[in-house]
């Protein structure tokens, strides 16, 4: 026997091959996410006339949404890796939620506004970091970032052209609040379930097993 054990291989996790169509529950999510993070932009010349807010403020609440995306962007996929998506995402929908909250509750005060669009950014960040690298691994080989990419784009695309309508036509005290309150329904109804059908990716390997 030798007189040193190296330490032991970290076990493989097997997991059940997904369906074809397992990348949807995941993009379900995104997709929300991804069209509450871009509801603010084109009601932002409404708050700036109606509160006759400069520019360097307007330019701070875009900086907020820098805040919380880029943390999120950046630690979201390494810690993903290590520790499986569902985890690392199932914040995001939570984040996105009070986001929307704040940003109904502060058309005139750019400190709640500021807060609102960081919890936003943070909402985004996580489902572009984990949501992408995990509608990849339920894909078959060459679609994933393709379907990621079309998500993304078309919740973006989505949240920008239901948000000005929405302020301009809805009723009177509700206005400017009415697109993030109409966020937050969807999301919070379709968030639960679309998790629960979501098989898991990474990780692939057990991070414990290493350390027994």
């Amino acid at each position: 026997m030798s007189d040193t054990m190296s330490d032991p291989e970290p076990t493989s996790i097997p997991h059940p091959a997904p369906g074809p169509h397992a990348w949807l529950a995941v993009a379900g999510t995104f997709f929300t996410v991804a069209w509450g993070g871009n509801e603010f932009t084109p009601l932002l010349k409404m708050y700036q006339l109606n509160g006759g807010w400069s520019a360097q403020i307007v330019n701070v609440l875009l900086g907020a949404y820098v805040l919380g995306i880029i943390p999120a962007l950046l630690n979201g996929g390494p810690l993903s890796d290590r520790y499986g998506r569902r985890p690392l995402m199932a914040p995001a929908p939570v984040f996105g939620v009070l986001g929307s909250a704040v940003l109904a509750m502060g058309a005139d005060n750019p400190a709640i506004l500021f807060l609102g669009r960081m919890f936003s950014g943070l909402a985004l960040g996580l489902v572009m970091a984990v949501g992408t690298s995990w509608i990849k691994e339920l894909s078959e080989s060459g679609a994933g970032a393709r379907r990621a990419s079309t998500t993304l784009t078309v919740g973006f695309g989505l949240g920008a052209a239901v948000a000005g309508p929405l302020a301009e036509c809805g009723p009177a005290p509700l206005g400017p609040a009415l697109p993030y309150l109409g966020h937050t329904l969807p999301l919070r109804l379709l968030a639960p379930p679309l998790f629960a059908a979501a098989p898991d990716g990474a990780p692939e390997t057990d991070p414990a097993a290493g350390k027994k």
